[in-house]
C-alpha cells in the first residue's frame, strides 16, 4: 500500500484551519466567527499591503484608451501605403507596357496610349482610380508616363501616384561596314 503523503495547502485554507482552533481554545467559537466575518478585506490586510494597491485602479482602462487609436492609427496607415504601393506598381506596369507598344517598329503614340490604359483600367482596377496616360516618342524614344490616384481609406482625394517609363524605339539600320571578310 502505498505511503500517505501530506497534500500542501495554501496559506488560506491554513488561516482558515487555525481560526477554530483559536476559538474554541478561547473558548467562544460563535462570537469569534461572526467577528471576523463583518471585517471587510481592506480591514484585515496590514497597511503596507493596501498603500501599494491604491492608485492603480483602471490603469489599464486609460493604457488602452491611449494606445487603442494609436495602434488603429497604425494598422490604417499600414493599409494605406499598401494601397499606394500596389498603385505605384500597376501605374509603373501600364507605362512599360505602353512604352512596349510605342517603341514597337510600327507603333504609335496612340497605340501605345491605348496600350497603357487597357492595361492600367484591367489590372489596375481599385488599386489605381482614375488613370491618365500621356505619350511622347521621338526618332530615338518613346515615353509614356501614367497619373492617377489611390483610394484613401480615411475619406477625401487619395495619394496622387505619377511613374513614366521610356524606351529606345525600334528601327531598321543599315549594316556597317567593318572591313573584315
Amino acid at each position: 500500500m502505498p505511503a500517505a503523503t501530506a497534500t500542501p495547502r495554501a496559506p488560506d485554507q491554513c488561516r482558515a484551519l487555525a481560526r477554530p482552533a483559536r476559538a474554541a481554545a478561547a473558548g467562544d467559537t460563535a462570537s469569534s466567527r461572526s467577528a471576523t466575518a463583518g471585517r471587510n478585506r481592506a480591514e484585515r490586510w496590514p497597511a503596507g499591503r493596501r498603500a501599494a494597491g491604491r492608485g492603480q485602479d483602471g490603469q489599464a482602462t486609460i493604457q488602452t484608451a491611449i494606445l487603442l487609436p494609436l495602434v488603429l492609427l497604425l494598422i490604417i496607415a499600414c493599409i494605406q501605403a499598401t494601397l499606394w504601393f500596389a498603385g505605384r506598381q500597376v501605374a509603373i506596369a501600364a507605362a512599360s507596357e505602353g512604352a512596349r507598344v510605342t517603341a514597337a517598329e510600327g507603333g504609335t503614340t496612340q497605340t501605345g496610349q491605348a496600350a497603357a490604359a487597357q492595361f492600367a483600367g484591367t489590372t489596375g482596377r481599385g488599386f489605381l482610380l482614375v488613370p491618365h496616360v500621356s505619350v511622347s516618342r521621338t526618332e530615338t524614344t518613346a515615353t509614356v508616363t501614367v497619373t492617377g490616384t489611390t483610394q484613401s481609406l480615411v475619406g477625401g482625394a487619395g495619394l496622387s501616384i505619377a511613374q513614366t517609363a521610356t524606351m529606345p524605339v525600334e528601327r531598321l539600320t543599315a549594316p556597317v561596314d567593318t572591313g573584315a571578310p
